[in-house]
């Protein structure tokens, strides 16, 4: 009984703290996921666009490398989503950035169709278990009075990554860079944030209210 009143009084503690930088910490460290979930969905059109005419692409095929994250998104979210409450926040926080940095290098260095889409499920797997451990994690951590700001700021990071990915996408075509090397680096820039999510997200405790 004891140790019920201490969890509820930790638990109202944690309501009731004021908002402070630590809380904004844990809203650019999440935040960083949905940025990198968005530039990575969006940044694929503007690859295909590229590779339609390099790779004699169809309709069909150009459709399919398009909607292949989006796809595998429904499995990481599914997955993750029982993960983080079977095993616990901590445990396995940080791999679905990780999954995302290696289906975008593996994007990156594709020689073919057959390895871009198997690299865009593995990618979307990644950006589909991103959407419940971020939102889960910063609404933990989050305080009572500013909660619905600070999930929402989380949010509002995939608006950022979708005004980066079209901005980044006209700097290297703008820059001249040559087209078959313009998609890889366009691909291979979607790993930089995601590695970087995950050796911060690494050294997050777990989440109190878990």
């Amino acid at each position: 009984m004891s140790s019920v009143r201490e969890g509820s009084r930790l638990l109202h503690i944690l309501d009731e703290a004021p908002l402070t930088a630590h809380h904004w910490k844990i809203v650019g460290v999440t935040g960083l996921g949905f940025f990198t979930d968005a530039y990575d969905l969006f940044i694929i059109s503007t690859v295909t666009a590229i590779l339609q005419p390099l790779w004699h692409l169809s309709n069909y095929q150009t459709a399919l490398l398009n909607s292949a994250a989006l796809i595998a998104a429904a499995c990481g979210a599914l997955v993750f989503g029982y993960l983080l409450d079977r095993v616990g926040r901590r445990t396995m926080y940080g791999y679905e950035t990780l999954i995302l940095a290696v289906g975008a290098i593996l994007s990156a260095v594709a020689p073919n169709y057959a390895w871009l889409f198997v690299s865009r499920l593995i990618l979307g797997f990644g950006v589909g278990g991103d959407y419940p451990a971020s939102a889960v994690i910063v609404s933990e951590f989050a305080n009572r009075p500013d909660r619905g700001r600070l999930v929402t700021a989380v949010f509002s990071m995939q608006g950022i990554g979708l005004i980066a990915g079209p901005l980044i996408a006209m700097t290297v075509l703008d820059a001249g860079v040559a087209l078959p090397t313009a998609w890889r680096i366009l691909l291979a820039l979607g790993a930089v944030p995601a590695a970087l999510g995950f050796i911060l997200r690494r050294r997050m405790s777990e989440s109190p209210r878990y």
